[in-house]
């Protein structure tokens, strides 16, 4: 009996289609410019089908327009249902601003979807002139973004002021001098529209300008040129001192390798002198020690002589003479007699 009721509602569902999963409602989605957006709308039975549906747009009041009637949507609208019969949702593509409003999809029931659409909105949108340094031989951006970074606008221009009139340089390089070198900093993120100029030249200099339906951002860049088309030396320096602390030894100028050596001979002539005032200090206390030996050994033998001189022998001899027998012979040294006396000098 159980079974019996459920294939009876079965083939009432059947015999009525496709009911909508979200019958009476309304739905909000957002989406980009330049993007692509799906509107949902399915059977909320997997197994049944819709004989017939319909999508239909209004927009500003005009009234419900067929979106697939309407020649606005040719090449940019795409069904579900072909592959999935239950599933009648609606893929448009390459969203614009003309695209927001009210969209219906309807059966025998209906579904309702107010889709928003949003544009570029400019963050640097001012009418402020904006300056940018470049250097010469380098690259240079030039910012402009929309405040939606997903955002791609419908239209994207640069131009540049050149022979009193501004001429387009992106996407359309309409100067020469600007082909093969001017592109979008990033591809990938469609908000992004900052120009990116390489190898710049001191021609590049002036006012550019980003375009954005009526918004604009403007530029002035000014290229600097240096020697050998570098930056200048004192953002070198800075750059050297800040990040590669152990390269900051480089070769001094012409003008100050002079001062180097001099402070080199100065050098060398004081450690020559300071050998030389030690060996003349050497030599003189060697010398004196010699002078002292000598003097000592002369005094020495000064005070010897003098010793010697003191004391000199004289003989005295005595004579016995009437004593003494004529032959017989007597040897005088057995009758001397040494008596000392002093010498004065």
């Amino acid at each position: 009996m159980r079974d019996h009721l459920y294939l009876f509602f079965f083939m009432i569902q059947f015999s009525t289609g496709c009911i909508l999963s979200n019958e009476y409602q309304i739905i909000e989605i957002t989406g980009y410019t330049g993007g692509s957006v799906v509107l949902p709308c399915s059977c909320a039975h997997p197994q049944s089908t819709a004989n017939t549906f319909t999508w239909q747009f209004d927009g500003g009041g005009r009234g419900w327009i067929s979106v697939f009637e309407d020649e606005e949507y040719s090449g940019r609208r795409v069904l579900f249902n072909e592959r999935s019969p239950q599933n009648l949702s609606l893929l448009i593509s390459d969203l614009r601003q003309e695209d927001q409003g009210y969209y219906k999809c309807e059966t025998k029931q209906y579904t309702f979807i107010h889709l928003t659409v949003k544009g570029c909105d400019l963050v640097q949108n001012t009418k402020k002139l904006n300056e940018v340094t470049g250097y010469a031989g380098e690259s240079v951006v030039l910012p402009c973004s929309c405040s939606e970074l997903l955002t791609k606008p419908e239209q994207i221009r640069w131009m540049y002021y050149v022979e009193k009139v501004y001429k387009e340089i992106y996407p359309n390089e309409k100067i020469e001098r600007h082909k093969n070198r001017v592109k979008l900093l990033n591809q990938t993120s469609p908000g992004n529209l900052s120009l990116h100029i390489s190898a710049l030249t001191a021609e590049d200099e002036g006012d550019y300008y980003c375009s954005v339906s009526s918004q604009t951002v403007s530029y002035r860049l000014r290229v600097e040129v240096t020697l050998g088309t570098e930056k200048p030396h004192i953002h070198t320096s800075i750059s050297l001192s800040t990040h590669q602390p152990s390269h900051q030894t480089q070769e001094l100028p012409p003008h100050q390798q002079p001062h180097d050596t001099s402070q080199y001979v100065f050098i060398l002539l004081g450690v020559i002198l300071s050998v030389l005032l030690l060996a003349l200090i050497y030599w003189r206390c060697r010398g004196g020690r010699n002078v002292k030996t000598v003097t000592k050994d002369e005094e020495e033998l000064n005070r010897e002589q003098d010793n010697q001189d003191d004391v000199t022998y004289s003989s005295v001899v005595h004579v016995k003479t009437a004593a003494t027998p004529v032959h017989i012979e007597s040897d005088p040294a057995e009758h001397t007699e040494y008596a000392p006396f002093k010498l004065k000098r």
